[in-house]
């Protein structure tokens, strides 16, 4: 990689969200001439690369237990329950309860994005995550067609770099049913779709997902091509995944394998020399584009532009999607152990490091272990938290090894040596942790805090008052507060300020949660809480008490299993009521432009 290309690919990390639907319109009626571009040459569309092969997922109609998209999530068939006897219960209701919940409470601006995702090309609808400016100039360049080396590789369509790589063998191998076939349609599960959809019109399998797969190829193919914008396309990536869960169209399990498959398509892509080369290709098409229409360095226009979530945010919400909270199934602890291949995802973010640093960045940035899908083929792709890798700031001591941050300012540990897995299994593997098999009580909803949330203890402000009576009758009202499923939900908060929640009478910490661009958030409702009327008070940081409003919590509030709470529940921080809107409005744009160009 050149000396530019390095210069090129190190900046700031920030992101930004994708304008209304003025600045959209406006960009499309102003638009001056298409810049001429040239996409690859014939030779490289036809030529045979090797990734074609080693990517591949095989036939549909047989697929096959040993293809490596079988094989990186097999331990889903020891955690089914729906085969007879055995299967672990906590896991699948939990699975169950949770795609209910997320689909039940998904607020309007969700379901019209999850709408998007549904039916668009998702590497374009995914690039609001460049943010307000970018994320426009980048619409109308794919519109214009002044992305075709990007296009070629990326589209929705018989994009190459997900051309061999169909989800469907291993949608076949498992079999697993959709919720909507399995679960109370009447109750459990609202339709989501937009007018003559047909969002539960698949009979095919749901595990894994296919739209999480192919969103998760091509959202870290961006990432790879944009690494300083990495976290918040990452995130946006997490979001289109949530969003067939908003559908209840997936569960989350179908979402995280979704996520496993995706990426590793894309790592297999990039091990193949020549392929990388066409990746490389069209990000400098990608990178001229953006500063073309900008008019500035990409550095530049990224700093000045309006961020679709800030670093810290897009972080937090890429790593609240990578497990959905789910039971554990094996020990905390465990050695990260990292996929092979899996380094060639940090190329572009890392390109000063060795394969072998970068190994072990993937390990000291990975996700502690015992999650349901993380022993399929003995590797971690499901404690990969490729968007904290990304953006690590990496520090390489003497010794060759690197530490995340500075030595010597933080706890930072030094990783455990990365198991390098072999090309195929010993005769006689360690065995892996067990999945449990005896039914466990579902996790109780205050001991998963929920998005944005922190639990109730180190450093969180303490009760204003210690009797609800006691809360003064001047503070009523200046929130407003009910009681939704397992969930209290607030609102007037100031957007992007953190919270602080208690639920009286005997006052109960509910944790602390960011307001989204809404001014709204949600606690869980702890689940032995009593049914009848309470007082919900919050303070913020620095424990000044903002209001407090009476609530009712119902009998159906206070059970043994209720769900706990999870990322995904409420609208996602940076989700304002706009959102949904502008991308809908983006597909108009770009059928317009088309339209408009045809009869030039």
């Amino acid at each position: 990689m050149s000396v530019k290309r390095q210069t090129q690919r190190a900046g700031t990390r920030t992101g930004v969200a994708i304008g209304g639907l003025g600045i959209l319109v406006a960009c499309a009626l102003t638009a001056g001439p298409a810049f001429a571009a040239d996409g690859f040459t014939e030779a490289q569309k036809t030529a045979a690369y090797s990734s074609d092969a080693t990517a591949s997922t095989g036939t549909s109609s047989a697929p096959s237990a040993d293809n490596w998209s079988v094989q990186m999530m097999d331990i889903f068939d020891g955690l089914r329950t729906d085969r007879g006897d055995g299967g672990n219960p906590a896991v699948m209701n939990y699975n169950d309860k949770l795609t209910s919940e997320i689909n039940l409470t998904a607020s309007d601006a969700q379901v019209q994005r999850a709408i998007v995702d549904q039916y668009q090309d998702m590497s374009v609808s995914m690039g609001d995550a460049f943010g307000k400016k970018l994320g426009a100039i980048y619409a109308e360049a794919i519109a214009d067609g002044e992305l075709p080396k990007l296009t070629w590789l990326l589209n929705k369509e018989g994009g190459k770099l997900g051309s061999t790589s169909s989800s469907n063998p291993p949608k076949n191998y498992f079999d697993y049913k959709r919720p909507y076939l399995r679960l109370d349609t009447t109750k459990d599960l609202v339709y989501r779709d937009k007018e003559g959809g047909d969002a539960w019109g698949s009979k095919s399998g749901s595990f894994p997902s296919g739209h999480t797969s192919q969103a998760y190829w091509q959202g870290t193919a961006l990432a790879e091509m944009l690494p300083e914008l990495a976290p918040q396309i990452l995130a946006r990536t997490a979001e289109a995944g949530n969003n067939r869960v908003v559908m209840a169209a997936h569960y989350p399990l179908d979402v995280i394998s979704g996520r496993m498959m995706g990426q590793k398509i894309i790592a297999l892509r990039l091990a193949d020399p020549e392929m990388r080369e066409l990746v490389d290709e069209a990000s400098d098409e990608l990178r001229g584009v953006l500063e073309r229409g900008c008019g500035d360095t990409l550095e530049n226009c990224i700093a000045k532009d309006v961020p679709y979530l800030p670093t810290d945010k897009a972080l937090a919400y890429y790593e609240e999607h990578l497990g959905y909270g789910f039971p554990a199934t094996g020990p905390k602890g465990a050695k990260v152990v990292v996929p092979a291949g899996a380094e060639e995802l940090l190329v572009s973010s890392h390109p000063d490091l060795t394969p072998k640093q970068r190994r072990q960045v993937l390990a000291l940035t990975a996700t502690d272990s015992g999650h349901p899908l993380d022993v399929g083929e003995q590797e971690s792709w499901q404690r990969m938290n490729l968007a904290a890798a990304m953006a690590a700031k990496v520090t390489v001591k003497d010794d060759g090894s690197v530490v995340i941050g500075t030595p010597g300012t933080g706890p930072t540990p030094e990783p455990s040596p990365t198991p390098v897995p072999s090309p195929s299994p010993d005769p006689e593997p360690s065995p892996a942790p067990e999945p449990t098999t005896a039914p466990s009580p579902t996790p109780e909803p205050t001991s998963t805090p929920a998005p944005g949330e922190l639990p109730s203890t180190g450093g969180a402000p303490s009760a204003p008052v210690a009797n609800g009576d006691d809360l003064p009758a001047a503070a009523e009202g200046k929130i407003q507060a009910s009681v939704r499923g397992d969930r209290i939900f607030v609102s007037g908060l100031a957007a992007g300020e953190r919270y602080y929640g208690f639920v009286y009478s005997t006052p109960t910490a509910l944790g602390g949660v960011t307001a989204d661009a809404e001014g709204a958030a949600s606690f869980a409702l702890p689940n032995d809480l009593e049914a009848g009327s309470h007082r919900v008070a919050v303070v913020d940081e620095s424990g000044e008490l903002v209001g407090w409003a009476a609530v009712t919590v119902g009998q159906a509030a206070a059970v043994d299993d209720e769900l706990a709470s999870t990322g995904g529940q409420a609208a996602p921080l940076w989700i304002a009521g706009s959102a949904g809107t502008a991308l809908l409005a983006l597909g108009v744009v770009l059928v317009l432009r088309r339209r408009r160009s045809s009869t030039v």
